[in-house]
């Protein structure tokens, strides 16, 4: 009989539990520098145009932040990006050009620190130049905070074309497992009339799909996928803040290790399952659900049940299961196909301490259910008896040969009868027949004497 369980060690432990989380996810960087155009310093007048511009962002492994002590998982880049520019005026021009190092909204990371770009290289028509730093207000809103730039002088000779090449490291922003990269667009708004054609590509490791790019506000809109690539493009953008450019991706070793395991499972491997699980909670439970994540819940939800088919005795996947659905039904995603009812939940985790009565998330989950939500467990109550599938079946058959075989049935009875009769008489003359054999031996017994 399953009973309520109410332990308040276990609630302490849970909620605890919950601080740490929210603690160890707000290590992650909020905001890293990112890459960004090139601007003219102070966004003076000028007529010189950026006439084409293409970004390639390299993805690489993962890693910790540069300039921080303590560990904190983030995803490396490595940037190149490529700029054509001509004087549309009537003179020769000499600028000095910006580019930014730290983040032009001049947040920092979050953790008191202002992170920079690190390694850029810059080259003008294919020959390196030398930058020096300068700090600066944001050039369209000088009530940010002040922003570092890396300065270099350009000459633009009239009705030419000169390349300006920038290369430099980054790391990545957002919430591990997920690693985001931006692009800043806004900062090649102040040079003469709109950028004629921009290209943005992330090259991933693997192929890019929507399964590994996700998709939401943190994902600039109408990538097109090309193998490794996903590749934005511009015509005509006289930029501005809302088109600023960003993507959130899987962090590339989580995501080898989720193609691993597909491999492992198509070769039959039943273990996987409860492996994958693991990394599917991790992107769908540490930030919620989020637009791109969605046919996550339905392969994590299959590969549970997968799971525990395989091994339903296992009081971890059990109580992760129970886990994952109480996230499902406190985010509304209670439906057909991944119900989330709580007396389900209930069972789960139940069945999980029946197995190992230390399963902690088990008792976080009942724990959860009682004082949170104010679920009741049902009170169990003696099933009346109910006729199997199969006697169902019995009967059905019975019924209908009540009617066909009548006849038969009829004679059935009639020679068991007769049978009955048959052996009642022998069993008469058998007693019998005992008693005169007994009787015969007494008076025997006597005369003898």
């Amino acid at each position: 009989m399953k009973t309520k369980i109410s332990i308040s060690i276990s609630l302490t432990a849970f909620l605890l539990c919950a601080i740490l989380t929210t603690a160890f996810a707000d290590i992650a960087p909020p905001l890293q520098p990112p890459g960004a155009n090139p601007a003219p310093l102070e966004y003076e007048k000028t007529y010189v145009e950026m006439g084409y511009e293409t970004v390639n962002i390299y993805v690489g492994e993962a890693s910790n932040l540069y300039y921080l002590e303590t560990h904190t998982d983030t995803v490396n880049a490595r940037v190149n990006a490529m700029f054509i520019m001509s004087n549309r005026g009537e003179t020769d021009e000499t600028l000095l050009v910006l580019f930014p190092l730290n983040n032009t909204d001049g947040w920092g990371d979050g953790l008191f620190s202002q992170p920079e770009v690190q390694n850029l290289s810059i080259k003008v028509d294919s020959q390196p130049v030398a930058w020096v730093e300068k700090t600066t207000t944001y050039p369209t809103n000088p009530e940010k905070m002040e922003t570092r730039w890396a300065e270099f002088e350009v000459k633009f000779p009239l009705e030419e074309v000169v390349w300006i090449d920038i290369s430099y490291d980054l790391q990545s922003t957002g919430y591990f497992p997920e690693a985001t990269f931006s692009y800043i667009l806004e900062t090649g708004g102040g040079w003469y009339g709109p950028i004629g054609e921009a290209h943005i590509f992330l090259n991933l490791p693997y192929e890019a799909s929507d399964e590994n790019v996700l998709a939401g506000d943190r994902t600039s809109p109408n990538g097109l996928f090309e193998d490794n690539k996903v590749h934005w493009e511009y015509t005509n953008l006289e930029p501005d803040t809302g088109d600023n450019w960003a993507a959130t991706i899987i962090a590339p070793h989580i995501w080898e290790q989720i193609l691993n395991l597909r491999e492992s499972i198509s070769q039959g491997d039943g273990h996987a399952y409860a492996k994958i699980t693991r990394l599917y909670d991790a992107l769908i439970m540490n930030r919620s659900v989020r637009e791109g994540t969605e046919e996550l819940i339905f392969l994590n939800y299959d590969a549970y049940k997968e799971a525990l088919d395989f091994d339903p005795q296992n009081d971890n996947i059990l109580a992760r299961f129970a886990d994952f659905k109480l996230f499902l039904h406190e985010n509304g995603r209670d439906t057909p196909e991944t119900p989330a009812g709580l007396e389900d939940i209930y069972n789960l985790a139940s069945r999980a301490l029946e197995i190992n009565p230390l399963n902690d998330t088990a008792y976080q989950v009942l724990n959860w259910l009682e004082n949170t939500l104010d679920f009741t467990p049902p009170v169990p109550t003696a099933a009346a008896e109910q006729p199997t599938e199969s006697g169902n079946k019995a009967a059905e058959s019975d019924d209908a040969a009540s009617v066909e075989d009548q006849p038969n049935d009829l004679n059935q009875a009639g020679e068991s009868q007769n049978n009955t009769l048959l052996y009642l008489l022998g069993a008469g003359l058998l007693a019998a027949l005992g008693v005169i054999i007994t009787l015969v031996y007494k008076l025997g017994k006597k005369n003898a004497s």
